[in-house]
């Protein structure tokens, strides 16, 4: 277990480790304590004696907070709360009070249901205290304490769209408003009206005192529930749709997120299968990593879950508005998508790629700002009342009715401003209120898969970070994914052809394709395929998942050398008749394009596949962990078994009984590279480069340190960036600089690298600093010309290379010339992808190799047909004397599904730029 605020290991189940978790309770004890023993003690008064303090209530992300009563105000209880500065000197503790005494009357003005009102502010001495409403109820995390098991779906969608709607009204103002710290203890359900209403709204220079004294990111919130980019200092509206669906997902699962690892929330039905699928693809949008893959709005949030809770359980129409066929996801209209707290500037997200369709429904002009609030308390009591009340001979929902006169009330109103500016004309104060700027679309979110025939084929949708289109899907042929390559179009034409039933024709196109584009392994899967059909042999089925489209040319050369693997495995056991009994292996091939969120919805369509064909068995992929980790706990309930070639995150270990790997975890990768720092490269004080929001960065990251400590070296500094945003890398490198080291470890990617690498000193005492790295450093194209001197420095890990056999002087198994004569075989090309094979292609082929060796096993014990469950327990058996040599090393499966002790190797830059095998760790003979 890692602790979800720094990232160090914790025994199981205790949440933050004692450095973190120590300090901050003793803070706690100690601001408590001292709010008692002071003048904010039970029985003592404030602001002239109009507030008696009736007991203490705790400590908050401002300070002492107390329950009052209002002395001239027939004893209404409010609370009170402290707002600190964090200033030693007066004048500038003057100036705090001063920022937050405006602050404080901005928040005063606001009004809305679901938000304690601000009633005071006053200074009292030298301390700033904020008075609000009281919310009598109940919190929701001691509710879902006390129920000791998940709120029900519509309960919580019902909190959802009201804490949203008070979301979008802070959203709406100028400048706009973000809470900061949304999370269950905040959260309080009215014990008059059954609203949950979102408390502990403060002042952001209380908020940002707060968090400086305690030496914490200003913008932090609460570990768990706070988006990654609130760990680098930077917050918006987005960052309170995360939490508040950090929040959400622990309120219908159970699942504390203060005490897993940081960011990690499965898919949500993993954990609690009564939920809907379209609740589980909206959570999934709200807790991307990425703010610009969330929804951008409030609004578009609720949109969607509105629509949930109108379609799944009769709860009509939204708070703030009517609900019309435009405003529901098109996911739960059947339908095509469309393309797609603190004070901030407003957020414009970037444009959407395509228009939204157009909508035949006529929404009703916005409401004014005035008016917003009385309708949604209108609104709101409509979406609690379920008693039918009789009509006629019809029994109608009372919640109906109000919502029917809601909607008369607010239609004559909009008609009513509508005239207004005809009657007063040009120049006249009536007029109707405009949008607000920066409105987008609803981000898409992982639609579900067609109906299809056999659950095979290709459809389009749309990626919710660029709002491109993407084609994904499962294809025998039907369908051609790898298209963005010379033989594109004819595969395409294939496809066409064997849909119409011209398997000939199809044939055809395939090997014209290959003599344009000889290395493409999509068209002669698709041959091999066809072969195998009409062989009229038994055969087993294998889905390859995989990434062969999208805007991220890495992730597509991945997907690329997958697919060359997976064609060589199959090969060699058809033409070799392997796997005994005549069987022969057919692959499918399943691609979900550009986003992770479309792993899900192909392992649905994977799902589906596998019930209409009872030959599919098991799944080789996917490469990427987060595919990986959206895909496996769908295809874990369908009983089918996941061999990945490189996903390595160590959020994968254990995970499922379903899930194996051939590469080793980044665990492994991080103490091996923690090692050779160490021993081969003698260093003995090192600056450590991540990512705390990236689970690649911060598990590489965290074995390293946590191995190099232990072999006696020192971490003399950490700097933290964000991957994909290497601008600041230049600045951290100096400070690190600063600390004389004599290693730079980075846990992240070539992309980012080279930032750094293009800064390194070429003089003085750093100009022979090396670095090191993991495999994501490992780039086949080269680095940019101005980071050449710094690649020279470069070592780094990684899970397979061409060269081993020659390193450790073994014959080269007959892989290797295959893959050249199959890929090759014209003599018009060389070298990667044409007679050298990629990483990805290796570790594919083993992959492939242990899901055909677990197959044969269960041949060879007489199983002429099985199932995906049968497979997946022959899988645990590949360990011991059954274990499997692979290209790039032997596996050996412990019972957490990783390769045991399996092989990593050691790379480096030679002193003319080529990438050069140094060492080899860990178990590569049989």
């Amino acid at each position: 277990m890692q602790c979800p605020h720094c990232g160090a290991m914790t025994r199981p189940g205790a949440g933050f480790c004692a450095h973190c978790f120590g300090p901050l309770q003793r803070e706690a004890a100690t601001d408590v304590a001292s709010a008692v023993a002071g003048f904010l003690a039970p029985g003592s008064f404030l602001h002239g004696g109009r507030y008696y303090v009736s007991r203490v209530l705790g400590w908050g992300g401002a300070g002492a907070a107390v329950l009052a009563i209002d002395q001239q105000i027939s004893g209404r209880r409010v609370v009170i709360k402290e707002l600190l500065s964090e200033a030693s000197d007066s004048w500038q503790r003057e100036q705090d009070f001063k920022q937050l005494r405006l602050e404080a009357s901005l928040l005063s003005r606001l009004d809305h249901p679901f938000l304690p009102r601000v009633l005071d502010h006053f200074l009292d001495g030298e301390r700033y205290f904020l008075v609000q409403e009281y919310i009598e109820g109940e919190q929701a995390e001691k509710r879902l304490a006390q129920l000791g098991q998940p709120l029900d779906e519509r309960t919580v969608l019902i909190y959802a769209s009201e804490i949203l709607d008070l979301l979008d009204y802070l959203e709406g103002h100028a400048p706009a408003i973000f809470h900061g710290d949304i999370k269950p203890a905040n959260i309080v359900i009215g014990q008059s009206d059954g609203d949950a209403h979102l408390v502990n709204l403060i002042p952001p220079t209380a908020q940002r005192a707060r968090n400086r004294l305690r030496q914490r990111p200003t913008l932090l919130g609460t570990p768990g529930y706070a988006a990654p980019e609130q760990y680098q200092g930077q917050a918006d509206q987005r960052s309170d749709l995360y939490a508040l669906a950090a929040s959400l997902y622990q309120l219908l699962t159970a699942y504390d997120p203060r005490h897993q690892p940081p960011f990690s929330f499965p898919p949500i039905r993993a954990l609690n299968p009564s939920l809907s699928p379209e609740t589980e693809r909206v959570l999934m949008v709200a807790l991307q990593r990425d703010p610009s893959q969330r929804y951008q709005h409030a609004a578009l949030m609720k949109r969607e879950i509105d629509a949930i809770l109108l379609n799944r359980f009769g709860v009509p129409f939204s708070i703030s508005g009517a609900a019309t066929e435009q405003s529901i996801p098109p996911f739960l209209r059947g339908g095509r998508s469309p393309s797609s707290g603190l004070l901030s500037q407003p957020h414009t997200p970037p444009p959407a790629a395509a228009a939204q369709p157009e909508s035949h429904s006529s929404p009703l002009p916005p409401l004014s700002s005035s008016a917003q609030p009385w309708v949604r308390r209108l609104s709101r009591r409509s979406f609690l009342l379920s008693k039918p009340l009789t009509l006629g001979n019809r029994q109608v929902p009372l919640s109906h009715l109000l919502v029917a006169i809601g909607l008369l009330v607010i239609i004559l109103g909009a008609t009513v401003l509508l005239a207004l500016p005809r009657v007063m004309g040009p120049g006249g104060s009536g007029s109707t209120v405009a949008t607000r700027p920066g409105a987008s679309p609803s981000p898409p979110v992982a639609p579900v898969p067609p109906a299809l025939k056999n659950g095979l084929g290709g459809y389009t949708v749309v990626d919710p970070a660029t709002g491109q289109r993407d084609y994904i899907g499962i294809s025998d042929g039907r369908a051609a994914f790898d298209t963005e390559r010379p033989d594109g179009r004819l595969k395409q034409q294939a496809a066409q052809r064997l849909q119409m039933g011209d398997v000939g024709g199809a044939a055809a196109l395939w090997q014209s394709a290959l003599s344009v584009d000889e290395n493409d392994a999509e068209a002669l899967i698709y041959l091999e395929d066809q072969r195998v059909l009409s062989s009229g042999s038994p055969y087993i089925t294998l889905v390859v998942a995989t990434m062969l489209s999208g805007p991220d040319p890495a992730a597509v050369g991945a997907g690329r050398g997958d697919l060359q693997g997976a064609y060589l495995a199959q090969r060699e056991y058809n033409s070799n008749a392997r796997l005994g009994a005549g069987l022969q292996v057919r692959l499918l091939i399943a691609n979900s394009g550009g986003s992770s969120l479309f792993a899900i919805t192909v392992a649905q369509q994977i799902v589906q596949a596998a019930q209409a064909d009872r030959t599919i068995v098991g799944v080789m992929g996917w490469p990427y962990s987060s595919r990986a980790l959206n895909a496996l706990p769908i295809l874990a309930q369908a009983h089918l078994p996941m061999v990945s070639e490189t996903a390595s995150s160590d959020l994968l270990t254990g995970r499922s009984p379903y899930f194996f790997r051939v590469c080793p975890s980044d665990q492994q990768q991080g103490q091996i590279g923690a090692d050779y720092s160490y021993q081969r490269l003698q260093a003995r004080r090192v600056a450590l480069f991540f990512d705390p929001a990236d689970a690649y960065s911060q598990s590489l990251a965290t074995a390293f340190r946590n191995r190099y400590r232990s072999d006696g070296g020192s971490i003399i500094v950490t700097e933290q960036y964000t991957v994909g945003k290497p601008a600041n890398l230049p600045a951290l490198l100096r400070d690190a600089l600063l600390h004389q080291p004599d290693l730079l470890y980075f846990a992240g990617f070539s992309a980012d690298i080279a930032t750094l690498l293009s800064n390194l000193p070429t003089s003085g005492p750093f100009a022979h600093l090396q670095v090191m790295g993991g495999d994501g450093l490992y780039l086949l194209q080269g680095y940019p010309k101005n980071s050449r001197a710094g690649f020279l420095r470069l070592h780094f890990t990684a899970f397979a290379y061409p060269d081993e056999w020659g390193y450790l002087a073994l014959p080269q198994p007959t892989f290797f010339t295959t893959y050249a004569q199959v890929f090759g075989a014209s003599g018009q090309h060389s070298g990667y992808g044409y007679t050298r094979p990629f990483t990805d292609t290796m570790l594919a082929y083993d992959a492939t190799l242990v899901l055909l060796e677990a197959s044969r096993l269960l041949v060879n014990g007489g199983k002429a047909t099985f199932t995906g469950q049968d497979l997946q327990r022959a899988l645990t058996l590949l360990n011991g004397p059954r274990s499997v040599q692979g290209i790039s090393g032997v596996i050996s499966f412990g019972s957490d599904g990783n390769p045991q002790n399996k092989a990593v190797v050691v790379l480096m830059v030679d002193e003319v730029g080529h990438i050069k095998l140094e060492s080899i760790q860990g178990h590569f003979l049989k």
